[in-house]
């Protein structure tokens, strides 16, 4: 028997680039809304928890928005679904070798998809991609009360799977997933080139840094050896 059951990824960042979707969708919203536009930069550095978030990010130009009027929110939160919902997958590109390396580890491993993107968004996508149906698992941001970096999406996969979370191995690319990980007592690798706002994945100090993802099935193997 394997020591990891089961690999879990994250999607923005760790296996797709969806920036170039999200950034047309937020600015027709800011359009309307009569805001300030946002560089793709900016979107890149705003990804990784979650949609509200985002918005809320987007509508104030901050990365830990203090304040935010509420029904400003609730309206822009509207306007970017139906934009995104228009965009998504249009511009969105599989990172360098992802599908032949998660058809590889497909293999040996049941593999599990774990997002902070909601699951209207993610399925279309996965299935656009052509990789859906290479996960056993989905969970999305809206199936839990929490999404990472609090650990409620890891602990519902490894309650599903019937698992420890130690015997399921994340692969991320920032520090929600790092942080997720950890306190779900779950392993994690993570990728160097996704969205971490801007810093060094290797500061959240993940059981591994990767810098591209073709290293994988070589690195999960080396942490095997070492449990």
């Amino acid at each position: 028997m394997r020591p990891f059951q089961f690999i879990a990824f994250d999607l923005d960042g760790t296996l797709v680039d969806s920036a170039p979707d999200i950034l047309p969708a937020l600015n027709q919203m800011l359009a309307k809304l009569g805001k300030e536009q946002v560089s793709l930069t900016q979107v890149q550095h705003w990804l990784g928890n979650g949609m509200a978030m985002l918005i809320k990010r987007a509508l104030t130009g901050e990365l830990h928005p203090a304040q935010w009027d509420p029904v400003l929110f609730e309206q822009a939160q509207q306007l970017f679904i139906g934009f995104y919902q228009q965009s998504n997958g249009s511009a969105t590109r599989l990172f360098d070798q992802v599908p032949e390396v998660l058809a590889q580890l497909s293999q040996f491993y049941p593999l599990a998809l774990v997002t902070n993107k909601p699951r209207q968004f993610t399925e279309p996508l996965l299935q656009h991609l052509g990789i859906k149906h290479l996960f056993k698992a989905l969970w999305c941001a809206d199936d839990v009360a929490k999404a990472k970096p609090e650990p409620d999406m890891l602990l519902a996969l490894a309650k599903q799977q019937q698992l420890l979370p130690a015997d399921i191995l994340l692969v991320g690319d920032s520090e929600n997933d790092i942080f997720a990980a950890r306190a779900a007592g779950m392993p994690v690798i993570a990728l160097s080139y996704g969205y971490n706002h801007g810093q060094s994945i290797a500061h959240s100090q993940p059981d591994l840094v990767l810098e591209c993802f073709s290293l994988l099935p070589d690195a999960i193997c080396s942490l095997e050896q070492e449990r």
